[in-house]
C-alpha cells in the first residue's frame, strides 16, 4: 500500500513541476479573427493588467498558437486537480504511517531539483556554498562528490538528499 501511495505522489509531483515550468512559456488568452474588406486577420488576445492586448499572428503561426493556449488552458485545469490529489494522499499517508508521511515529505521537498537545467544547478549549489560558507559548515567530500553526480545528471537528488540526511540520523527508513 505504501508504495502505491509514494508512487502515485511521485509521479503527480512529477506532472505538477513540469506543468509549472512549461504554463509561464504558453501564451494566455484566446485567438479571434477579424474580417477586413474580405480579409480573415487572427489575433492572440488577452487581458494585462486589466487592459485588452491584442497581438497579430501570421498565418503560419496560428495553428501553434491556438495548439499552445489550448494546452495552457488544459494545464490550468489540470492544476487544481492534481494538487488536490496530492493532498488526498498526504492526508491518507498521516492515517496510515508517519513513515510515508515522512517518505512523501521528502518527494515535495526534492521535487523539481532533477528538472532544473545545468545553469540553474550551478547557481542552487553555489547558492548553497555561500550558505555554508556563511555558517561555517562545508560539505563532506562524499556530499560534494554527490552534489558532483547530481549536477551532471548521474544521480537523482532525492537519493542525495536521503542518504545525506541518513549520515545525520534524521530519516527512518520505511
Amino acid at each position: 500500500m505504501s508504495d502505491i501511495i509514494i508512487n502515485e505522489y511521485q509521479e503527480l509531483l512529477l506532472q505538477k513541476n513540469k506543468i509549472e515550468q512549461i504554463l509561464p512559456s504558453l501564451p494566455e488568452g484566446y485567438i479571434s479573427k477579424k474580417t477586413i474588406k474580405e480579409k480573415q486577420y487572427y489575433y492572440l488576445q488577452n487581458r494585462i493588467d486589466g487592459k485588452l492586448r491584442s497581438r497579430y499572428l501570421k498565418e503560419n503561426e496560428i495553428e501553434a498558437i491556438k495548439a499552445q493556449v489550448e494546452l495552457s488552458k488544459k494545464y490550468k485545469l489540470q492544476l487544481p486537480q492534481i494538487e488536490e490529489r496530492l493532498s488526498e494522499l498526504e492526508q491518507a499517508a498521516k492515517l496510515i504511517d508517519k513513515n510515508i508521511t515522512r517518505q512523501l515529505t521528502l518527494l515535495k521537498l526534492s521535487c523539481g531539483m532533477d528538472s532544473l537545467g545545468s545553469v540553474q544547478k550551478e547557481r542552487s549549489v553555489a547558492f548553497a556554498n555561500a550558505l555554508n560558507a556563511i555558517e561555517g559548515v562545508y560539505a563532506s567530500k562524499t556530499a560534494q562528490q554527490n552534489i558532483d553526480k547530481w549536477k551532471a545528471g548521474d544521480e537523482s537528488f532525492i537519493s542525495i538528499f536521503k542518504s545525506t540526511l541518513n549520515m545525520y540520523g534524521f530519516v527512518a527508513e520505511v
